[in-house]
């Protein structure tokens, strides 16, 4: 029978075998109910990274090691939140993720999502106060950033879901926070509205007592050798790390079994045929300011044109919508998806963006092009991620099994192309996109942020700390 399809026997052994596999259910099981968070720093992080050393290995993977690097870990103490008026009360709290230890009194200044117009109603307020944004609609960090350049004392992050507790994020990303910040419920924050609606300003102390050590760390790296450009390599990768207070099921676990599903398979029946190099990489600490990523990053500051593309498959397998690509801003791409999705009997959607809060970040700043496997169709916002509740009971196999296969044929397409189009863009288009592309944003608030720290730029300060 005539097909357009020329990997249609390979295509059907690996959907075939991902749609049957029980491997990375089962170690997505084990990683979290026997590892916990694998957070930086705990013992699950090390059991963590020798299982998925020995999976590497099992699955065929060649060189396979685990690159350690040292790193200023962070350690959660008690924290604290105390109503001081207009009456006196004890609140549950948590501290995030690169909090210093602080003890800090203010009033509370609401500024909803923390959006510039938010802050910018309040601005009189804020000096010497204490600000209280509540998750969704941006991310964490311009928040947190805004509060520092509104010089506000202190940072409180309620969860804007009900039921889901307090919740967690870093406000440090890659180094000691500057101001102290905590995370509440959706309860506690509210009832704080409520009193505040209710009796006029809310004065509050909040305590922190959490601790910093040089700790370790591993990206856990391993390849499968090309033939015709082995210097060529495409990076496929995921961390797994999870916040402390966490399973981190989906975020970031359904996407880490995706890469070592990818590897089995691309091992399996395609090892020793492919023309690139793939190298498939779990980054470790990503949920505290990419300190894996840049960790491997840094090895192709000097030569990025051989990195071809990096996949970052971060919580790739979450369900809740169909599976698509994301590109960061790569619209020359697009016609090699779509002709891959006619090969493979799919439709695929494509989406574009970009963003500086995950593990394809220091890559991107490299000037490679990188990209994703996006649920297409979820709500927006995390849900239960970030919270106690992202347990491997909310997880789908289905949806890790279309993601990986999805993953495996489009990788595999990519790996044995004739000619790949896309070239590492320049340093001067990666300023320009710093400086202007709407979603980077954040990199924006964060230079600000570094000037106040006597810092030249937010590139330097990360290569300092990592």
């Amino acid at each position: 029978m005539k097909t357009d399809n020329p990997y249609l026997e390979l295509d059907q052994k690996i959907v075939g075998d991902v749609y049957t596999s029980k491997a990375p259910e089962s170690l997505l099981i084990t990683l979290c109910d026997d590892f916990g968070s694998r957070f930086g720093g705990t013992e699950g992080a090390k059991l963590a990274s020798d299982l998925l050393k020995e999976k590497f290995a099992e699955y065929g993977l060649h060189n396979v090691h685990k690159d350690a690097y040292d790193y200023d870990g962070w350690y959660r103490g008690k924290a604290t939140l105390q109503i001081l008026s207009p009456v006196q009360r004890d609140l549950p709290c948590i501290s995030l993720p690169y909090c210093p230890a602080a003890e800090i009194e203010g009033e509370l200044v609401f500024v909803n999502e923390g959006r510039a117009e938010e802050f910018e109603k309040e601005k009189d307020q804020i000096a010497g106060n204490i600000i209280l944004s509540q998750s969704g609609g941006i991310h964490r960090m311009e928040k947190y950033d805004r509060a520092i350049l509104h010089d506000a004392s202190g940072f409180i992050f309620q969860n804007h879901y009900p039921g889901y507790s307090e919740v967690t994020g870093t406000i440090g990303w890659n180094h000691e926070a500057i101001i102290p910040g905590i995370g509440i419920s959706y309860e506690t924050g509210e009832f704080l509205k409520r009193l505040s609606q209710r009796k006029g300003k809310v004065k509050v102390r909040i305590q922190t007592t959490d601790e910093y050590r040089r700790t370790q760390a591993w990206n856990i790296v391993g390849e499968l050798p090309g033939k015709t450009y082995p210097e060529e390599v495409i990076i496929v990768g995921c961390h797994y790390d999870g916040h402390d207070i966490s399973q981190g099921a989906n975020d970031p676990l359904s996407g880490m079994v995706v890469v070592t599903e990818m590897a089995r398979v691309l091992a399996a029946y395609a090892k020793g045929s492919l023309a690139r190099t793939v190298r498939f990489v779990a980054w470790s600490n990503e949920e505290v300011g990419l300190f894996g990523a840049y960790h491997d990053a840094n090895q192709f500051r000097d030569s990025p044109e051989k990195v071809r593309f990096t996949w970052n498959l971060d919580s790739a397998g979450s369900p809740g919508g169909r599976k698509g690509i994301g590109l960061h801003r790569l619209p020359d791409f697009e016609p090699f998806i779509e002709n891959a999705a006619k090969e493979m009997a799919l439709d695929i959607p494509i989406r574009q963006g970009i963003s500086g809060y995950s593990d394809h970040y220091p890559y991107f700043l490299l000037g490679i092009p990188t990209g994703s496997i996006a649920t297409i169709g979820r709500p927006a916002g995390r849900g239960f991620g970030h919270t106690a509740f992202d347990t491997v009971d909310k997880t789908d196999t289905m949806s890790i099994r279309e993601a990986a296969a999805l993953g495996a044929r489009l990788v595999l397409r990519q790996l044995n192309a004739v000619q790949l189009s896309l070239k590492p863009r320049s340093a001067e288009e990666i300023e320009k996109m710093l400086r202007e592309d709407s979603g980077l944003e954040q990199h924006r608030l964060r230079e600000a942020i570094y000037e106040k720290l006597g810092k030249e730029n937010l590139r330097q300060y990360c290569n300092e700390v990592v």
